[in-house]
């Protein structure tokens, strides 16, 4: 994708990369704040929602009750989770449904190994995979197993894994994203794009299958948030809302912090956590447009609407966001090749100079 760029575009988006690098080396964020010893977290929410339910108690009973009891807001209704992590943990436990995100973890690993597209090279694959694993280890760590966007991030990864693995299966990433969308509605920004894809190459049937998910999950939806109606009371909390309009910094603090790179010094783990988005702008064709307007699309996201206490938003772009970092040489070699008008054939093809 960079090698395509005119002179002067490449010249700019050098630029945007290094002022950015500069800012992540001088004025880090602060990390993000940790609960006060005995204050009540939202693991220890999702657990004894879980343990109201297995006690006999129906699921939005339960949630509202210990959601009002500990200062949380049910206002709007989708600040109540929906049911399925938490009836699942209520049917087979936590200990289960570890050992399921850690098979699911897996298979992630083993589709990164294969998901980049030609011409990337293998050396470039098996990074990806190395990236994607180590990115993957919090999230699946024991304790945010009841974690709900760490479900959904794992989920997407998969799913995108799969679009870039093999156009013609593409029934595969609907499935996994009706999976998503049952677990968390933040999912929903892929259907959309894929959708989107689907009806700009005319691909009818594939569209067609997305509709329906769509359909099926606003129905879904919908019968969620009369549910939650139904055992609101008019003195319950409302959300704050979803207008933090915090812009970069809070992207990077949130891939820090549901990353292992939380262990790494700010600066250093700020800068490692920008790097993957020029990488994934080395990726031609297709899987490289879906790939950088999906991820892209969720950092903006956490940029324009989360809140300080969002960042756990992060774990959506983990681990896949990592893997651009296996294709970091390539995009220099690109951006340089594009702006010196130097062409590598094994990285990128560049049109030659007008005359």
């Amino acid at each position: 994708m960079l090698a395509q760029l005119s002179r002067p575009y490449a010249i700019l988006v050098a630029m945007v990369f290094l002022v950015a690098i500069a800012w992540c080396l001088s004025t880090p964020p602060g990390k993000v704040s940790k609960a006060a010893p005995g204050h009540y977290t939202d693991m220890m929410l999702f657990r004894d929602i879980v343990k109201e339910v297995q006690g006999g108690k129906d699921y939005y009973r339960a949630v509202t009750e210990l959601q009002r009891a500990h200062h949380y807001p049910t206002r709007p209704f989708v600040t109540v989770r929906e049911p399925t992590l938490y009836l699942a943990g209520a049917a087979f436990g936590w200990g289960w449904l570890n050992r399921a995100e850690k098979v699911l973890y897996g298979a992630i690993i083993l589709l990164w190994l294969f998901a980049l597209p030609a011409p990337v090279m293998w050396l470039e694959k098996l990074a990806a995979a190395g990236l994607v694993a180590a990115a993957g280890l919090a999230p699946i760590a024991t304790s945010l197993t009841p974690m709900s966007e760490a479900w959904t991030g794992l989920l997407l990864s998969l799913a995108l894994g799969l679009t870039l693995w093999h156009r013609a299966k593409w029934w595969m990433p609907v499935v996994v994203i009706a999976a998503a969308l049952a677990v968390r509605e933040l999912a929903l920004p892929f259907l959309l794009l894929a959708a989107a894809f689907a009806a700009w190459e005319r691909r009818w049937t594939e569209l067609a299958a997305w509709t329906l998910v769509g359909v099926l999950f606003g129905i879904g939806l919908t019968l969620h948030a009369a549910q939650v109606a139904q055992v609101q009371l008019p003195t319950d909390l409302h959300s704050p809302g979803w207008t933090g309009g915090l812009g970069p910094r809070a992207v990077l603090l949130a891939l820090v912090n549901t990353t292992l790179l939380h262990m790494l010094p700010m600066k250093l783990a700020l800068v490692i956590a920008l790097l993957p988005l020029l990488g994934w702008l080395a990726l031609d064709g297709r899987g490289g447009h879906f790939a950088v307007l999906l991820l892209g699309g969720y950092a903006l996201m956490i940029a324009l609407f989360s809140r300080p206490d969002n960042f756990y938003w992060g774990f959506l772009l983990i681990p896949a966001w990592f893997a651009g970092l296996a294709l970091l040489p390539r995009a220099l070699i690109q951006l340089y090749g594009a702006i010196t008008r130097k062409p590598f054939s094994r990285f990128g093809r560049l049109s030659p100079p007008a005359h």
